[in-house]
């Protein structure tokens, strides 16, 4: 439940800070009707890096011993 609270709170977050990653994805209604070339959806979401950082919280047992919040908080600390 940690992880899943930590995900969450890292993407509302990020949100705020203006942090989210910027990518395209295919339009998926065009490609259910049949578009050859469907036009691109610009979207934002959790960070590539994000998933990184996380890993090693995971690796290191953070997520076991600290709460939701203070892991959010050192994840999205800015790295040198």
């Amino acid at each position: 439940m940690t992880l899943a609270d930590v995900i969450c709170q890292l993407v509302v977050h990020g949100a705020e800070l203006g942090e989210l990653e910027e990518y395209e994805i295919p339009d998926c209604a065009a490609l259910a009707a049949g578009v050859i070339d469907p036009p691109r959806l610009k979207c934002r979401g959790f960070r590539r890096e994000w998933l990184d950082r996380l890993g090693v919280a995971i690796e290191l047992d953070a997520i076991a011993r600290l709460p939701a919040r203070d892991i959010v908080d050192r994840l999205l600390q800015p790295r040198p």
